[in-house]
């Protein structure tokens, strides 16, 4: 999907004209009939049919939107065309007989004829199944890269995942949800837009744009990061829903000794996220869960991941301030704007950081995404110095067998935050820990990775009030040692992030090895 809606307005704007037209197409086109009819001269040759469409649309000031796989984009096109109808250019230019044009707000939308009746939606639908289950990879354009941790939701509303390591997603979207539109995210790249009714149920491809900014289009208000960092702290409470809610969410597990996956576990769990002023902290019921084990009295070398579910939460950076976004620690460490970047229809500073000198237990360093116009922290990737990460070995969450050394190689953490109605939310918390773990009559070490992700998926503000203590569970023990009792239909109509091939893979190998097992 190419392009996408100017601003937020226009967004809804969008999604409105497509549920409009769902009821009466007719209506809509003939409403927006002398954009499609309009005469124009265009001349080129030599270039794509991306470029191509784009420059249609700088000529008409509208912009073409549509689904990778259904245009043949990268295509060299040539034209000679003198006050001829937007229409009947496209027609030549596609040279597809299959596709139509529907005008929407400032969006040319390329589809399939009567795609939006002829889907075979209904064919899925059921009375016992009130959702389709929406499968897809997300792709940069120009390299043909995947991009990891993509944000994937339905435009407008609360509904979302986000991408795996191989950038692979999976969306249950609500049958009440069809003429709802489905946009991509990712920092560094536009957003793309596609109505729910124009993906397929496998394998949607979509290929997000690099957008890189020019200087001159961003006024700098001050070129100071401290400034900037300073205002955004300030700003908490005009950026950020702070009153308590609701987050529906997935949290994974993995633990793996070198290549193998040593135990993974997953849940759904819903979320009472309170005030950010305030004593009371955050809540979390269980809601599903599932957990697969594969550790034998063999085993001399084994580690468990403790307190997954806190570090969670405790990474909401902007609720739980680390040291380098409090103010008072501001000198403590070197901030620079080292560039600005592209980030869901809107562009962000990027301020890279690290500690002046070593700090024992708050050395870390990174880069902090802040939107240009609102001041939003909107991103944080950053991770332990090389430095510091033996000094805080012991203080990291983990489980070990009794008589093995362990030393963490490498920490990173990701946070990133999901705006909804002008209002920031927590959308993704990840961190992968490396380690080296040493038994007392090992030679050598073994190399472990372990690994916890929380993504939202669905954010609730109404009547939101906290559980009962007996409802939760704690946040600080071992998760994969929960006793919770695994459930077949374990994802029902709930999102979650796709494992990736090699996890796949390995869950497959571990359930063969307990099949083995119990028949012995």
């Amino acid at each position: 999907m190419i392009n996408k809606p100017k601003n937020k307005a226009n967004a809804i704007i969008l999604m409105l004209g497509i549920m409009a037209f769902i009821f009466n197409p007719f209506q809509v086109f003939s409403q927006n009939k002398s954009v499609l009819d309009s005469l124009i001269s265009y001349k080129t040759k030599n270039i794509t049919l991306y470029q191509g469409l784009n420059e249609i649309g700088d000529i008409i000031h509208y912009e073409f939107s549509y689904n990778a796989d259904l245009v043949a984009s990268e295509n060299l096109i040539k034209a000679n065309y003198e006050d001829i109808s937007v229409q009947a250019i496209l027609r030549n230019l596609l040279s597809d007989s299959t596709l139509c044009f529907y005008v929407t707000d400032k969006q040319i939308i390329i589809q399939k004829k009567n795609a939006l009746n002829t889907l075979s939606i209904d064919h899925y639908y059921s009375s016992e199944q009130n959702f389709i289950q929406v499968r897809g990879s997300i792709y940069n354009k120009k390299s043909g890269e995947f991009l990891p941790f993509a944000n994937v939701s339905l435009l407008g509303k609360s509904i979302g995942t986000v991408t795996n390591e191989e950038g692979n997603f999976n969306l249950k979207i609500d049958y009440m949800n069809m003429a709802d539109t489905l946009v991509v995210s990712y920092i560094g790249f536009r957003n793309s837009y596609i109505p729910v009714k124009q993906l397929s149920l496998i394998n949607n491809k979509i290929y997000l744009e690099e957008d890189l900014v020019q200087l001159k289009e961003v006024v700098i208000r001050v070129n100071d990061a401290r400034a900037i960092l300073k205002e955004s702290v300030n700003k908490i409470k005009d950026n950020y829903y702070t009153n308590p809610y609701y987050i529906t969410s997935f949290y994974r597990e993995i633990v793996k000794n070198k290549d193998e996956l040593e135990s993974i576990s997953e849940a759904i769990i819903k979320v009472y996220k309170s005030p950010y002023l305030g004593l009371f902290s955050d809540q979390i019921k269980l809601i599903k869960s599932r957990k697969n084990e594969y550790i034998t009295k063999d085993d001399t070398i084994s580690l468990k991941l403790k307190g997954g579910l806190y570090a969670s939460l405790y990474l909401d950076a902007i609720k739980n301030p680390m040291y380098f976004l409090k103010e008072e620690y501001f000198h403590l460490y070197n901030y620079h704007i080292s560039t600005i970047t592209k980030f869901d229809d809107g562009s962000a500073y990027v301020i890279d950081f690290k500690p002046e000198s070593y700090l024992e237990e708050n050395s870390y360093e990174g880069k902090i995404y802040v939107n240009t116009e609102s001041l939003a922290i909107v991103a944080i990737d950053f991770s332990i110095t090389p430095k510091a990460i033996e000094k805080v070995g012991n203080k990291l969450v983990v489980r070990k067998k009794f008589g093995t050394r362990v030393k963490p190689t490498k920490v990173n953490y990701i946070i990133n935050y999901r705006n909804l109605n002008n209002k920031y939310y927590i959308n993704l918390a990840r961190g992968e820990l490396h380690f080296k773990v040493k038994y007392k009559r090992k030679l050598f070490s073994t190399d472990f990775k372990t690994v916890f992700e929380f993504a939202s998926n669905n954010i609730d503000t109404i009547d939101v009030k906290r559980f009962d203590r007996v409802e939760t569970i704690s946040t600080h023990d071992v998760f994969i040692d929960e006793d919770f009792q695994y459930d077949h239909q374990f994802w029902g109509d709930y999102n979650y992030i796709s494992p990736d091939e090699t996890l796949e893979d390995a869950l497959v190998r571990i359930q063969q090895k307990l099949n083995a097992l119990k028949e012995d």
